[in-house]
């Protein structure tokens, strides 16, 4: 079996470093931009740069379209595919349905995509070890994916078409929204002073170690802080000192809050009174009709604070 690549940014890289390390032959790369995969391919024996895709669908077996995902279809499109072939893309979100171009052309069609931030930095490729890697795709395309993916370390997570979007959509939530969280969180410290950059240094040991815990603890025990204790009076202190300082990231911090409360439930039990307390001090604040007083237009959770 030869492997092929189509685009040489960070996730065509990544595997092209990862499968070649595993002793799978990458036989050609192909870029718009050419000084990319001349820089790929010199970093894989016996890879050559390519400066038309379609000759790595003429050279490879299976082929890598490592594009982004709005460009997956136009370019399989373009491209004059035959049964020997098969093309593969890698995005978390789209199913292999894009790939209808090559599907028509008789060749095998399937998704494989890494649950792994890549940079395009060097040590993404060891990176790809023990990460999940979401597959969708029919025989006997599946199995070869499987046995390439374990190859490289990798765990194989088999897909439906219709899995995809939740699937892709707790990859952000667990990645791309931690990093918004963080920026979130260290925001709030430039109202006491310190700037983006100092408050995220300080807050990163804090993010390490819940990361450690969720590995080592799993959940609900991960979970610390005040829902975790039912801890009602610092939740609605934060409340007050959000609506004092920054209210736009009251709405999200009660968001959260209620998300959190079930995982809270699993540890403390359904009946727990202060688990009761918590969502009424998290719900949504009341919206007044127009010539309702401010007095009127106190927060709903703050007037059935016990």
């Amino acid at each position: 079996m030869t492997i092929g690549f189509i685009g040489a940014g960070a996730t065509a890289s990544a595997l092209a470093g990862a499968f070649a390390t595993a002793g799978l032959p990458v036989v050609a790369v192909a870029s718009r931009r050419p000084e990319q995969a001349a820089a790929l391919a010199a970093r894989l024996p016996g890879t050559i740069a390519v400066t038309n895709a379609q000759t790595v669908v003429d050279r490879a077996d299976l082929v890598f379209l490592a594009v982004p995902d709005d460009a997956i279809a136009p370019v399989c499109e373009g491209l004059q595919w035959r049964a020997a072939t098969n093309a593969v893309h890698c995005s978390g979100a789209h199913s292999r349905d894009v790939l209808a171009a090559a599907r028509d052309g008789g060749a095998g069609t399937g998704s494989c995509h890494p649950l792994q931030t890549l940079t395009g930095t060097a040590g993404d490729a060891g990176r790809l070890a023990g990460c999940v890697f979401g597959i969708e795709a029919d025989e006997p395309l599946r199995s070869t994916l499987r046995e390439i993916v374990r190859r490289i370390g990798g765990e194989p997570l088999v897909l439906e078409a219709g899995d995809k979007p939740l699937y892709h959509a707790a990859a952000v939530l667990s990645s791309n929204y931690v990093v918004t969280l963080a920026a979130v969180a260290a925001d709030l410290w430039s109202t006491f002073g310190l700037d983006r950059a100092r408050a995220l240094r300080a807050l990163l040991p804090l993010l390490r170690g819940t990361v450690d815990n969720l590995d080592k603890r799993g959940l609900p025990d991960a979970l610390t802080g005040p829902i975790a204790r039912g801890d009602v009076t610092t939740v609605q202190r934060h409340l007050d000192a959000l609506a004092g300082h920054l209210p736009e990231r009251a709405a999200l911090y009660r968001d959260l809050g209620r998300a959190t409360v079930p995982l809270a439930t699993e540890r403390r039990g359904p009946d727990d009174p202060a688990l009761r307390a918590l969502l009424e001090v998290l719900r949504a604040p009341h919206i007044s009709a127009p010539g309702d007083s401010d007095q009127e237009r106190g927060y709903d959770d703050a007037r059935q604070h016990p």
